[in-house]
């Protein structure tokens, strides 16, 4: 099946679910998606038929002055080389051997590789390297990524969690973020309230996240947050109802080691997603005055985030959190580790 016909089964599941139970508003908020984006989908089927729900196919851009794959190869083989030479030094030294390439294509090859910045070519000299010097400094920078990076073998082995303050908003008061992530495909979800307390981010996992796994059928094994009050008790032996429900549902509960926010650095990274290329830019664009009207927008960009938007980290390397996220890989993997 391709990512078009499973996107358009997720379409027509919805369309489904509201036709059987004929409400229209609890579908809307079981699949995270709004009223607006519901009837969008409505039109198409009405119009077209199961064919509407997939998505239109974008053709593909020309780049005319693109520079030619063996050019980039000639790049690619000399910053293993020489991987501290920036755009100049590069387009220089090729001209004496009679390789004329601007500064400025030799950059946007670079910058599509990912190798714009001078640590990311000695990682890539280092691992593309038939004799591979090993420096101190990379052996440092090694030790950070595995300090900063969390493992994940399939969908739903590790979910983040993480409250966010977004900020106060005349007319609502502060406004507080229940974030999460799969930490194995980056699928993302989000909802907002007016506190942070312990009911807040039971809440969130009750009506947003069990949901998604569940109607995609994928078991959910852990759950990670920090030390903050509304997800565990700070008394020993105390009870606390975030992890009691846990607990009942089989899921573990992991916490961060304290003072070491970078141990949840996924959702903190998709907080800060959330802030640039949402927040900032509707709050100047409309102005609130119920939450749900804002959840509505944030829903919106949730679908386009997990269904559209590439992800250009260093697990997904320009996929789509929706593809990752069913592709499959729990049927085929290993047990867990340990």
């Amino acid at each position: 099946m391709t990512k078009d016909e499973r996107i358009a089964n997720y379409k027509y599941s919805v369309l489904e679910h509201a036709y059987k139970n004929k409400n229209i508003t609890g579908t809307c908020r079981l699949f995270n998606i709004s009223r607006t984006i519901y009837y969008e989908w409505l039109m198409r089927f009405n119009k077209y038929g199961y064919l509407g729900l997939k998505d239109k196919e974008r053709s593909k851009p020309q780049m005319p002055n693109q520079i030619k794959s063996r050019y980039e190869a000639i790049i690619y083989n000399y910053i293993i080389d020489y991987p501290t030479h920036g755009p100049r030094r590069i387009s220089n030294e090729l001209k004496t051997q009679g390789i004329i390439i601007s500064e400025t294509g030799i950059y946007h090859v670079l910058k599509r590789k990912g190798l714009n910045h001078r640590l990311d070519r000695l990682f890539y000299a280092q691992e593309h390297s038939d004799n591979p010097a090993i420096t101190g400094r990379y052996l440092r920078e090694v030790e950070k990524k595995k300090e900063t990076h969390i493992e994940a073998f399939y969908p739903g082995y590790l979910f983040c969690q993480d409250t966010f303050y977004v900020g106060t908003i005349k007319g609502l008061g502060r406004i507080y973020q229940q974030t999460g992530i799969d930490a194995y495909s980056n699928f993302g979800l989000a909802k907002v309230y007016t506190t942070k307390k312990a009911e807040s981010a039971l809440d969130f996992v009750k009506t947003k996240v069990i949901p998604v796994y569940d109607l995609f059928g994928i078991p959910l094994d852990r759950i990670l947050t920090d030390n903050g009050k509304e997800y565990t008790t700070h008394w020993k032996n105390g009870k606390h109802d975030y992890e009691i429900f846990l607990a009942s549902r089989g899921i573990t509960h992991s916490r961060i080691k304290p003072r070491c926010p970078k141990s949840n650095g996924m959702v903190e990274r998709f907080n800060r997603t959330l802030l640039e290329e949402f927040y900032q830019i509707v709050m100047l664009r409309k102005v609130y005055t119920s939450l749900g009207e804002l959840q509505d927008d944030l829903d919106q960009f949730i679908y386009y985030y997990n269904f559209k938007r590439t992800n250009q980290g260093y697990r997904l390397k320009g996929k789509i959190p929706y593809q990752k996220f069913t592709d499959g890989k729990r049927k085929l993997s290993l047990p867990e580790p340990g």
